[in-house]
């Protein structure tokens, strides 16, 4: 068995030296990254969501393994949900079934990776499923979290940085548009 693997080498993925900004560009796409994360704090502080790890780990995946391309947008948003969701029932059934909650449990994952691995439900069951899977599942996350904010961290994760992407892919259209002109 072999599950499908990325051709592109990561000097391609990640860039050569030829493509790295100056260190005054650098100084300014960090400045953007400051801007974009201390709004997006600012944000869920006043929404009151205190857990945004949620919100981050969705554009880490987005941004850096689907590119940030909005094609995969649902794909990494409804997957990121299932893993939170199957994450959350992994933690709440043994507390309120004992042990005799872990056999379906375990169950479910399985076919959770089952799925994922036969590409079957793709929408909802994908990479960015096992990732919060994973990540929600860690005792100290489980112990500390409380699903409906996870879930409002989420949304506002996707909502916001689909958001910031589409402008910065506005403004970099009307900025090469007038190098043209």
């Amino acid at each position: 068995m072999s599950l499908p693997q990325n051709t592109e080498s990561s000097s391609n993925v990640v860039g050569n030296n030829d493509q790295r900004p100056s260190p005054a560009k650098g100084f300014m796409i960090l400045c953007s990254v400051v801007l974009v994360v201390g709004l997006l704090l600012a944000l869920a502080n006043v929404l009151g969501i205190a857990d945004t790890w949620a919100a981050f780990l969705f554009a880490l995946y987005w941004g850096a393994i689907e590119r940030s391309n909005f094609r995969k947008l649902l794909h990494c948003a409804v997957g990121a949900a299932v893993g939170l969701t199957a994450a959350y029932f992994l933690h709440l059934l043994p507390l309120m079934y004992g042990s005799t909650a872990y056999v379906p449990c375990m169950i479910g994952v399985l076919v959770l990776v089952y799925c994922q691995t036969m590409g079957w439900f793709a929408i909802g069951i994908n990479m960015v499923t096992m990732l919060f899977l994973l990540v929600g599942t860690i005792p100290a996350i489980q112990g500390s979290a409380q699903y409906p904010k996870l879930v409002a961290s989420l949304a506002l994760g996707v909502v916001y940085f689909s958001v910031v992407v589409w402008l910065a892919n506005q403004v970099s259209r009307r900025t090469a548009t007038r190098k043209l002109a």
